[in-house]
């Protein structure tokens, strides 16, 4: 799970990160595949990333990571 800050919105969001055939956007359940799922992998708490997804480019920064 990874709590982020979306810049743009102002608002925070919970990510689920999952294999592609669990993933549900309903859920807040990404796919590692997906382009904000495929950006956050790897990072660590306080890093921004750039996401350049099908709605336009977003900017989230990380706030907390946990399983």
């Amino acid at each position: 799970k990874v709590k982020v800050y979306d810049v743009e919105f102002e608002e925070e969001e919970i990510y689920t990160i999952v294999g592609s055939t669990e993933a549900d956007p309903d859920e807040n359940k990404i796919s590692n595949e997906s382009p904000i799922g495929m950006a956050l992998i790897g990072k660590k708490v306080g890093d921004t990333v750039f996401v350049d997804a099908p709605a336009g480019a977003i900017e989230l920064k990380i706030l907390e990571i946990s399983k």
